[in-house]
Protein backbone atom coordinates (compact mmCIF):
# COMPACT_ATOMS: atom_id res chain seq x y z
CA UNK A 1 0.00 0.00 0.00
CA UNK A 2 1.31 3.26 -0.86
CA UNK A 3 2.32 5.97 2.05
CA UNK A 4 0.34 9.19 0.91
CA UNK A 5 1.00 10.38 4.14
CA UNK A 6 4.69 9.85 4.56
CA UNK A 7 5.74 13.27 3.63
CA UNK A 8 2.51 15.02 5.30
CA UNK A 9 3.32 13.50 8.54
CA UNK A 10 6.96 14.93 8.50
CA UNK A 11 5.35 18.25 8.43
CA UNK A 12 1.70 18.21 9.40
CA UNK A 13 2.11 18.87 13.51
CA UNK A 14 4.82 21.55 13.22
CA UNK A 15 2.49 23.41 10.08
CA UNK A 16 -1.15 23.01 12.60
CA UNK A 17 0.69 24.45 15.45
CA UNK A 18 1.96 27.23 13.67
CA UNK A 19 -1.44 27.82 11.87
CA UNK A 20 -3.89 26.34 14.66
CA UNK A 21 -2.05 26.50 17.88
CA UNK A 22 -3.09 23.14 20.07
CA UNK A 23 -7.06 23.51 19.04
CA UNK A 24 -6.85 20.44 16.85
CA UNK A 25 -5.17 18.29 19.61
CA UNK A 26 -7.72 20.00 22.01
CA UNK A 27 -10.57 18.99 19.36
CA UNK A 28 -8.94 15.47 19.52
CA UNK A 29 -9.12 15.10 23.01
CA UNK A 30 -11.49 17.28 24.34
CA UNK A 31 -14.66 14.88 25.21
CA UNK A 32 -12.60 11.61 26.28
CA UNK A 33 -12.39 12.60 29.59
CA UNK A 34 -16.07 12.32 29.66
CA UNK A 35 -16.90 9.20 27.77
CA UNK A 36 -13.68 7.10 27.31
CA UNK A 37 -14.62 4.03 28.83
CA UNK A 38 -15.20 0.53 27.15
CA UNK A 39 -13.96 -0.77 24.32
CA UNK A 40 -12.61 2.26 21.66
CA UNK A 41 -12.26 2.82 17.73
CA UNK A 42 -10.07 4.92 16.31
CA UNK A 43 -10.15 5.33 13.21
CA UNK A 44 -7.56 7.67 10.92
CA UNK A 45 -5.78 9.01 14.57
CA UNK A 46 -2.67 9.78 12.72
CA UNK A 47 0.94 9.76 14.85
CA UNK A 48 -1.91 9.30 18.14
CA UNK A 49 0.10 11.95 19.94
CA UNK A 50 -3.48 13.91 20.90
CA UNK A 51 -4.33 10.31 23.06
CA UNK A 52 -1.10 9.82 24.93
CA UNK A 53 -2.68 11.33 28.06
CA UNK A 54 -5.40 8.90 28.22
CA UNK A 55 -3.36 5.72 26.60
CA UNK A 56 -4.66 4.10 30.66
CA UNK A 57 -7.77 4.04 29.63
CA UNK A 58 -7.19 2.94 25.65
CA UNK A 59 -8.41 -0.83 24.48
CA UNK A 60 -10.02 -1.47 21.14
CA UNK A 61 -8.36 -0.76 17.55
CA UNK A 62 -6.54 1.89 16.33
CA UNK A 63 -6.88 1.84 12.00
CA UNK A 64 -4.69 4.26 10.27
CA UNK A 65 -4.15 4.15 5.76
CA UNK A 66 -0.40 5.66 6.58
CA UNK A 67 2.41 2.60 8.01
CA UNK A 68 4.66 5.67 9.03
CA UNK A 69 1.91 7.54 10.85
CA UNK A 70 0.71 3.84 12.75
CA UNK A 71 4.40 3.31 13.71
CA UNK A 72 4.45 6.72 15.59
CA UNK A 73 1.23 6.05 17.07
CA UNK A 74 2.18 2.49 17.85
CA UNK A 75 5.57 4.41 20.03
CA UNK A 76 2.91 7.17 21.12
CA UNK A 77 0.72 4.74 22.80
CA UNK A 78 2.55 2.06 23.60
CA UNK A 79 0.67 1.42 26.89
CA UNK A 80 -2.32 1.71 25.72
CA UNK A 81 -4.39 -1.91 24.76
CA UNK A 82 -5.13 -0.99 21.52
CA UNK A 83 -4.01 -3.17 18.48
CA UNK A 84 -3.61 -1.23 15.68
CA UNK A 85 -4.09 -1.94 11.96
CA UNK A 86 -2.98 -0.58 8.64
CA UNK A 87 -5.56 0.45 5.53
CA UNK A 88 -9.31 1.16 5.66
CA UNK A 89 -11.54 0.02 8.80
CA UNK A 90 -12.54 -3.14 8.39
CA UNK A 91 -13.34 -3.99 11.85
CA UNK A 92 -16.08 -6.22 13.15
CA UNK A 93 -16.82 -4.38 16.52
CA UNK A 94 -18.50 -4.56 18.87
CA UNK A 95 -17.36 -0.53 19.93
CA UNK A 96 -18.77 1.21 23.31
CA UNK A 97 -16.89 4.89 21.67
CA UNK A 98 -15.64 5.16 17.82
CA UNK A 99 -13.40 8.76 17.72
CA UNK A 100 -13.31 10.06 14.12
CA UNK A 101 -10.34 12.87 14.26
CA UNK A 102 -10.58 14.30 11.28
CA UNK A 103 -11.54 11.78 9.00
CA UNK A 104 -15.15 12.71 7.21
CA UNK A 105 -13.36 15.83 5.48
CA UNK A 106 -11.41 13.17 3.66
CA UNK A 107 -14.22 11.14 2.00
CA UNK A 108 -16.52 12.07 -0.75
CA UNK A 109 -19.68 11.78 0.31
CA UNK A 110 -20.52 8.59 -1.25
CA UNK A 111 -18.00 7.57 1.23
CA UNK A 112 -19.26 9.01 3.67
CA UNK A 113 -22.61 7.60 3.74
CA UNK A 114 -20.67 3.94 3.74
CA UNK A 115 -18.40 5.09 6.02
CA UNK A 116 -21.06 6.49 8.57
CA UNK A 117 -23.36 3.16 8.14
CA UNK A 118 -19.89 0.59 8.73
CA UNK A 119 -19.43 2.46 11.98
CA UNK A 120 -23.39 2.74 13.04
CA UNK A 121 -23.27 -1.58 12.24
CA UNK A 122 -19.77 -1.49 14.61
CA UNK A 123 -21.32 0.18 17.63
CA UNK A 124 -23.11 -1.62 20.62
CA UNK A 125 -26.39 0.02 21.51
CA UNK A 126 -25.98 3.43 23.53
CA UNK A 127 -22.61 3.88 22.02
CA UNK A 128 -21.48 7.17 21.35
CA UNK A 129 -19.37 8.32 18.16
CA UNK A 130 -16.90 11.62 18.72
CA UNK A 131 -16.39 13.64 16.02
CA UNK A 132 -13.70 16.51 15.73
CA UNK A 133 -13.70 18.13 12.06
CA UNK A 134 -13.55 21.78 10.57
CA UNK A 135 -16.91 22.68 9.51
CA UNK A 136 -17.91 25.21 6.93
CA UNK A 137 -17.51 28.93 8.14
CA UNK A 138 -18.67 32.69 6.82
CA UNK A 139 -14.94 34.09 7.40
CA UNK A 140 -13.81 34.65 4.09
CA UNK A 141 -9.81 34.19 5.92
CA UNK A 142 -11.11 31.17 7.24
CA UNK A 143 -12.56 29.81 4.01
CA UNK A 144 -9.48 31.11 2.13
CA UNK A 145 -7.43 28.64 4.86
CA UNK A 146 -9.36 25.69 4.03
CA UNK A 147 -9.34 25.91 0.62
CA UNK A 148 -5.48 25.98 1.20
CA UNK A 149 -5.57 23.07 2.78
CA UNK A 150 -7.86 21.19 0.66
CA UNK A 151 -5.56 22.02 -1.96
CA UNK A 152 -2.97 20.98 -0.36
CA UNK A 153 -4.12 17.49 0.53
CA UNK A 154 -4.80 16.99 -2.84
CA UNK A 155 -2.40 17.06 -4.33
CA UNK A 156 0.03 15.46 -1.40
CA UNK A 157 -2.02 12.65 0.01
CA UNK A 158 -4.57 12.19 -3.15
CA UNK A 159 -7.68 13.53 -1.20
CA UNK A 160 -10.65 13.46 -3.26
CA UNK A 161 -12.63 15.98 -1.92
CA UNK A 162 -12.37 19.45 -3.17
CA UNK A 163 -15.10 20.97 -0.12
CA UNK A 164 -16.15 20.37 3.57
CA UNK A 165 -19.16 18.04 3.64
CA UNK A 166 -21.78 18.97 5.65
CA UNK A 167 -21.19 17.04 8.85
CA UNK A 168 -24.58 17.82 10.82
CA UNK A 169 -26.64 16.77 7.65
CA UNK A 170 -25.07 13.59 7.04
CA UNK A 171 -25.10 12.40 10.95
CA UNK A 172 -28.57 13.40 11.32
CA UNK A 173 -29.74 11.58 7.92
CA UNK A 174 -28.55 8.49 9.67
CA UNK A 175 -30.07 8.65 12.76
CA UNK A 176 -27.37 9.86 14.72
CA UNK A 177 -28.49 13.38 17.67
CA UNK A 178 -26.17 15.80 18.40
CA UNK A 179 -25.43 15.55 22.01
CA UNK A 180 -23.21 18.02 22.84
CA UNK A 181 -20.62 19.93 21.22
CA UNK A 182 -17.53 22.29 21.79
CA UNK A 183 -16.47 24.98 19.26
CA UNK A 184 -13.05 26.58 18.81
CA UNK A 185 -12.19 29.50 15.63
CA UNK A 186 -16.23 30.63 15.76
CA UNK A 187 -17.43 27.02 15.03
CA UNK A 188 -14.76 26.46 12.39
CA UNK A 189 -13.12 23.69 14.40
CA UNK A 190 -15.55 21.78 16.30
CA UNK A 191 -16.00 18.71 18.59
CA UNK A 192 -19.33 16.92 18.60
CA UNK A 193 -20.68 14.34 20.87
CA UNK A 194 -22.98 11.57 18.78
CA UNK A 195 -25.31 9.10 19.77
CA UNK A 196 -28.17 7.32 18.47
CA UNK A 197 -32.04 7.80 18.91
Amino acid sequence: MKDNYRLVGRVYRPLSRLVFGKKLSHANAHFLSQYLSGKTLIIGGGEGYDYREFQDRLSGEYWELSESMLNKAKENLQSSELSFHLGSFRSSGPFDLVLLPFVLDTLTDEQISKFLHRVDQNLKPGGMVILSDFFKTDSARQSIITALMIAFFRLVAGHCRKDLPDHISWLSAQGWILKEEKVWKNGWIRAQVWVKD
